[in-house]
């Protein structure tokens, strides 16, 4: 129909599909954001074909696709850049009742209480009693690798275990540390109370 290059095409449209984008994200800097990364993806694509597009009519829909999807999709450049990080705030920092702790009070996320020494020393001892009860191989690996401070590579070279072995074993035991902490920590902390 056109035979307008795609780029001044896409200058036309910029206005329409920063509405487009703000109808969508409900905030200026979102739509912004999500205009500028759309159109620059575009503008690295075969020119052909976005020229071919053009020419019948449906550039306005494919832009207006290709913003739909960035937003919404959890696998679009968009969500990694600049959702992720902020989704990620917001579930760890979010009071059920919506309202955000403030960012001086937030704990690591492995046992929450005010007193931080205490705090500390009752995780300590909670890790210290949770690696006790794996089996020796994988206590005496992680204990290695985290007090001689090693890398994966090093330690492979050190002790002639393969790397994957190693990552595989590290791997498991922060996730056994993870998952029981809290529930070790609470233990600890019932059994001072009772002296």
């Amino acid at each position: 129909m056109s035979k307008e290059p795609v780029d001044i095409a896409l200058g036309k449209l910029l206005p329409k599909l920063k509405d487009v984008a703000l109808n969508i994200c409900i905030d200026y800097n979102k739509a912004d954001d999500v205009v500028s990364m759309v159109i620059e993806s575009l503008l690295n694509q075969d020119r052909e074909v976005l020229q071919d597009i053009h020419d019948k009519g449906g550039l306005l829909w494919y832009c207006i696709r290709c913003i739909t999807l960035s937003v919404h999709s959890k696998t679009s450049r968009y969500y990694y850049k600049y959702d992720k990080y902020y989704e990620k705030i917001d579930s760890n920092h979010c009071k059920e009742d919506g309202s955000y702790t403030s960012f001086d009070n937030i704990s690591k996320g492995l046992y929450d209480n005010n007193n931080d020494k205490d705090n500390k020393e009752i995780q300590l001892q909670a890790v210290s009693n949770l690696l006790d009860n794996m089996y020796w191989y994988d206590k005496e690996l992680f204990n290695t690798y985290f007090k001689g401070g090693y890398t994966l590579d090093k330690l492979s070279e050190k002790t002639g275990i393969s790397r994957m072995s190693i990552f595989n074993t590290i791997k498991k035991v922060k996730k056994y540390l993870r998952e029981n902490i809290n529930e070790e920590a609470n233990k600890i902390t019932d059994s001072k109370e009772l002296y």
